[in-house]
């Protein structure tokens, strides 16, 4: 008898937290999806949310540090520096049309893995997008060089008995 009520009395517990923390995360939640509402979609509030940082701020907390980047490893490395959880902050040149990669000097080490990883990835993509084309090139080539020879079919009349 005992051992029952305590056992209803867990339970009756374990359901009112349960209950509570559903609660709790369905307004989470819902006022993510607010503030995605705000910024049109939820890729975008993770695009300005995320770890890049405005260039002013950054000049606040210390010693900055740049890179200049080309546009088609300027994806991969985002990617990357989101992964590392190093804050950075893009600029674009309009000049030149390149783009700079703003960085705080205590993030080095973790700047440097991400850059290597990602400059071997946009190599490796790179490499392939070549060898396609080159693979395409050599059967242009190889379809010129054959031969066409025209089928010609001679037909014989058979003998009828």
């Amino acid at each position: 008898m005992v051992n029952e009520e305590i056992a209803n009395r867990v339970i009756n517990m374990e359901i009112n937290t349960l209950k509570a923390t559903s609660q709790e995360i369905l307004s989470m939640i819902k006022k993510l999806l607010e503030k995605s509402k705000a910024y049109g979609s939820l890729e975008n509030l993770v695009k300005e949310k995320g770890n890049e940082v405005k260039l002013k701020d950054m000049v606040k907390k210390g010693q900055l540090e740049e890179i200049p980047v080309e546009k088609a490893e300027l994806k991969e490395l985002k990617k990357e520096l989101n992964r590392y959880g190093v804050k950075f902050s893009v600029m674009k040149d309009k000049e030149t049309g390149k783009y700079s990669v703003f960085f705080q000097a205590k993030d080095m080490n973790v700047m440097d893995k991400a850059f290597k990883h990602a400059l071997s990835v946009s190599e490796k993509k790179a490499e392939r997008k070549e060898s396609i084309h080159k693979n395409i090139e050599k059967f242009k080539e190889m379809t010129k060089s054959t031969v066409s020879k025209d089928k010609v079919k001679n037909k014989q009349k058979e003998q009828s008995l």
